[in-house]
């Protein structure tokens, strides 16, 4: 009974060694910019130590609650706030920001930055920053595209139009048009149309028509006309470098020509000798001859004869 009462008093002491010495355990959560971190820590430990023992390292800057040098006694949290420069993009224009902790939310705010019912920001709001981040605010823009005969009606935060095309998996052949321009920058509204152009080698034959020529002949009276050889057409065989936008033949130029067959001029005879008078000394002169011919192309027809006293006379030859 004795040795028992020994033990329990001895026990007892220990228990009380153990409370002034402190030499507990507790649980400390550490929070680095919204990384947790448990921690199973000797209490009393200073928050330097803990930090030490959890190998989290600190920089110029950094903030941390409660300070380095309380101690911790009982379960609790730490909360570091790193120092952060980031850049921030808005309205097209750059800088650099300097935080001490906060979230993408708290820049915005700091910063007296509104987002818009069309603007957007490449990161969650409650995000915690990181040294290095860029921030931008981008605005989305109504847009209709018109290709390949079909209609695209998005919301997009495209920058320009060559990056609207990007984002609907539009891919632009070397000859193909845009209107806009792909650089242009893109507007609420805007309408862009892609214009499909492609090329092809067309080979037509066509007529080379014949020329007439006319040649004086002194044995015929003049004014008199005679078909001496008859005209034929020619061919030639063209060469055409065609143009077709969104299937629809747009322009042609030749690019060779090739005379396949050569044309055959038609030869007029025309009579210049003068005739002085006719109708046995009556005192009438010619005044005019005109040939005409038959339809038929047999080199027949008739002179119509115009005398000084007004008289008209029809001769067949």
């Amino acid at each position: 009974m004795k040795m028992r009462q020994k033990m329990t008093a001895f026990a007892a002491a220990l228990f009380f060694l153990a409370g002034l010495c402190g030499c507990g355990k507790v649980q400390v959560q550490i929070n680095d910019s919204g990384v947790v971190t448990e921690i199973e820590a000797s209490a009393p430990s200073t928050v330097e130590k803990i930090l030490e023992d959890a190998e989290i390292a600190l920089k110029d800057g950094d903030e941390v609650s409660p300070a380095l040098d309380t101690k911790i006694t009982e379960a609790g949290e730490i909360v570091i706030s790193r120092k952060s420069t980031v850049k921030l993009t808005a309205d097209g224009k750059t800088r650099e920001v300097t935080m001490v902790g906060g979230t993408i939310s708290d820049l915005l705010e700091q910063e007296g930055i509104t987002l818009g019912e069309k603007q957007h920001v490449n990161y969650e709001l409650d995000e915690y920053l990181k040294d290095g981040m860029e921030v931008k605010i981008a605005d989305s823009f109504d847009v209709e595209v018109q290709c390949d005969g079909e209609t695209y009606t998005r919301q997009l935060e495209a920058e320009t139009v060559s990056n609207v095309l990007e984002e609907l998996g539009i891919t632009l052949g070397k000859d193909d048009r845009v209107t806009p321009a792909v650089t242009e920058a893109v507007t609420d509204g805007m309408k862009i149309v892609v214009n499909r152009v492609t090329f092809d080698t067309v080979v037509e034959t066509e007529t080379i028509e014949y020329e007439t020529v006319y040649e004086d002949d002194s044995s015929m009276a003049k004014g008199q006309e005679k078909v001496s050889q008859d005209g034929e057409n020619g061919e030639k065989q063209v060469t055409y470098q065609v143009t077709y936008v969104d299937g629809a033949e747009e322009s042609r130029e030749p690019a060779e020509e090739n005379v396949t067959k050569e044309p055959v001029n038609q030869v007029v005879r025309v009579g210049t000798q003068e005739e002085s008078s006719s109708g046995g000394g009556s005192g009438r002169s010619v005044v005019s001859k005109k040939a005409f011919y038959d339809c038929n192309g047999s080199g027949h027809g008739y002179y119509e004869i115009t005398y000084s006293d007004g008289s008209v006379e029809y001769e067949e030859f």
